[in-house]
């Protein structure tokens, strides 16, 4: 899906609204941005940044293609003023999260101011920039950078399809005290100061060194590298892919694009990257979402201050200190949390999503004693003097004796009451249970399952008096805890059960379940 943003408001998009399952979902968000038409009469003369922008927004917004699930394209010139740009970002990334990918694209105009001591300073030039106040009116490249690079999403690209020398035939230009200070150079001029050093998981590409040209041309109806790049993502995927997984990463794009570029500009136009992507932690721009899904890895995360100097093993393999984030494959692993003295923290066998970021925290927190209420419905079947249906009140102590591993007990007491007429007698009644016991059992992710084992009295009152009997009963308990905040979890309990009891006319085999929902605290 595209969507247009023009002139800071989304023109032409298709209304979006996301279920609450989809709040946390990992997504990919790109922003493609073309600029062509120039209030400064100097800056005339490109052909191609906003067919650009609308071509590789197409790429990435297609389900055979980038697989992104929403593509900004920003174009024509009041949606590419200074304040325009800064506008869209701001409403593009606004509600970005951890998991996500983010991709800038940027093709227009751009320019540099020479300082001989400090370097050159590069800038790309919006709509209303002006070649002769490039400071005021146009967009520090370092400031991008930093700007990409500040943001939470955990996979980032930054795409210029521009250069700064001035040169004729390129998608720059220089003001003529700066093409003046150029010419008396002997050889290139300084190096241009950077960005924030690219962190993990970042990229940043560009279409050409700062000193050579970004070219257009018309044969191919876009700017040269531009157009590589989008053949790398569709028609020559095959031969972009050069580990054949079925997958262009941002490498294997910008190398194919690189190579081809170089050859068609005979050597006029070398595109360059800086990039640092920690292990397998590849950014994806194009294959399919499923092996996508495969491919990118999870993520395990500790900020806790508590957690300083404590080590991380997976699979009994150290892989470094904490508080930290370390990337963990998708599927099952054994995850060990080690203090400064040796002591064994935690153990715990984990299964992730692809993309999924699992706080260490929250694994803490499983291990420490909680207490929960919880209400809902309980259904009893087998004993004749007990109404069927009735509701349901439980407390639960969860983990009382801080069990380390990947096992939950807990300790419960639970209270049943009905109210009706028996159908058998016409008689108005109430009935009950009043019930305690133990559970054990494995954790999985948020979920656990236990086999119980419970007493209880079972009782009914009547107008003809009080009956109460004794019984036991075994069964299993399925629940899922969700957290809420680092000490609140909303929990649900699906509950079953079948066991020897006592009634007035003799022992009989009662059963029964229960579905009860509440919240739990963690007692640490």
């Amino acid at each position: 899906m595209i969507l247009s943003l023009v002139a800071g408001a989304f023109a032409g998009a298709v209304a979006i609204t996301p279920g609450p399952e989809d709040a946390y979902k990992p997504r990919r968000v790109a922003v493609l941005v073309g600029v062509e038409d120039y209030t400064d009469p100097l800056l005339q003369g490109l052909k191609f940044p906003e067919k650009d922008a609308r071509d590789l927004g197409a790429v990435l917004g297609s389900v055979d293609g980038g697989g992104f699930d929403r593509v900004f394209v920003i174009s024509g010139h009041d949606a590419t003023t200074r304040a325009g740009l800064m506008h869209a970002l701001e409403v593009a990334t606004a509600d970005l999260q951890r998991d996500d990918t983010f991709l800038l694209y940027l093709s227009g105009h751009g320019t540099l101011e020479i300082d001989p001591v400090q370097g050159s300073e590069l800038f790309f030039l919006p709509s209303d920039g002006r070649l002769d106040a490039p400071e005021t009116t146009g967009l520090k490249v370092s400031d991008v950078e930093e700007l990409v690079h500040e943001l939470p999403a955990r996979r980032r690209v930054l795409i210029l399809d521009t250069c700064h020398n001035g040169r004729a035939g390129s998608r720059s230009a220089v003001s003529a005290p700066t093409q003046q200070l150029i010419s008396g150079f002997r050889g290139e001029p300084p190096a241009p100061r950077g960005g924030h050093d690219v962190s993990e998981s970042e990229a940043r590409l560009y279409a050409a060194q700062y000193w050579q040209p970004a070219m257009e041309d018309p044969t191919l109806q876009n700017g040269v590298y531009t157009h590589f790049l989008i053949d790398a993502l569709t028609g020559a995927r095959s031969k972009a892919d050069l580990d054949e997984d079925g997958l262009v990463d941002v490498m294997e794009a910008h190398q194919y694009a690189r190579d081809r570029t170089m050859t068609w500009t005979g050597g006029l136009q070398m595109p360059r990257a800086e990039y640092r992507i920690v292990g397998r932690e590849e950014i994806y721009l194009g294959g399919s979402s499923t092996l996508r899904g495969a491919a990118e890895r999870a993520l395990i995360a500790a900020c806790d201050a508590v957690l300083a100097r404590a080590r991380l093993f997976v699979n009994g393999t150290a892989r470094g200190e904490l508080p930290g984030v370390y990337a963990l494959d998708p599927g099952s692993s054994t995850v060990e949390i080690q203090a400064p003295d040796g002591r064994t923290l935690l153990k715990e066998r984990v299964t992730v999503r692809a993309g999924e970021t699992l706080p260490i925290e929250q694994l803490l927190r499983r291990k420490a004693p909680s207490f929960g209420l919880l209400g809902g419905v309980a259904y009893h079947g087998g004993n004749e003097a007990l109404l069927p249906l009735g509701g349901s009140l439980e407390a639960v102590w969860g983990n009382p004796l801080r069990v380390e591993g990947p096992w939950r007990p807990e300790l419960h007491a639970a209270a049943d009451l009905s109210a009706g007429t028996d159908a058998a007698t016409a008689v108005d009644e109430t009935t009950g249970t009043v019930s305690a016991g133990v559970g054990f059992g494995p954790t999985f992710g948020p979920g656990w399952l236990a086999v119980t084992a419970d007493v209880h009295d079972t009782w009914r009152a009547s107008e003809y008096g009080t009956q109460a009997n004794l019984g036991a009963a075994g069964g299993l308990t399925l629940g899922v805890d969700l957290q809420l905040d680092p000490h609140l979890m909303l929990s649900t309990r699906l509950e079953g059960w079948a066991g020897p009891e006592t009634t007035w006319s003799g022992p009989t085999l009662a059963y029964g379940g229960a579905l009860r929902v509440g919240i739990s605290r963690s007692l640490k």
